[in-house]
């Protein structure tokens, strides 16, 4: 099953003229993989951040939370860094699938 992505014509013509015509579909979807996981690069990064900062995962930041054992847990910064975290891990876990389905979808 293929899917059509509208490019601007002057970018396709620019990588057509680059790479040819045939290589262009493998050139594709070696960006949409270094996209991938250059993002997931990313926020693994910014969660690591929030690891070292707090000393825990966020799901043993969440029960920490929810027990009422993390201090000032309604000041600005906390509340912050909470919705950041649980952000961060959804993404995270939305692009580690994307990322499984394209590689089985490239046979990698």
């Amino acid at each position: 099953m293929t899917t059509t992505v509208e490019i601007d014509s002057k970018i396709y013509s620019a990588l057509q003229q680059s790479f040819g015509e045939a290589r262009l579909k493998e050139k594709f979807n070696d960006v949409l993989l270094a996209g991938l996981k250059s993002r997931l690069e990313k926020y693994t990064q910014e969660i690591l951040s929030f690891e070292q900062k707090y000393g825990v995962s966020f799901q043993e930041f969440d029960l920490l939370w929810d027990e009422g054992k993390i201090a000032n847990p309604h000041s600005h910064e906390v509340e912050a860094d909470y919705v950041d975290w649980e952000m961060l891990e959804m993404e995270k876990k939305e692009l580690l699938a994307a990322l499984k389905q394209v590689k089985a979808v490239n046979g990698d």
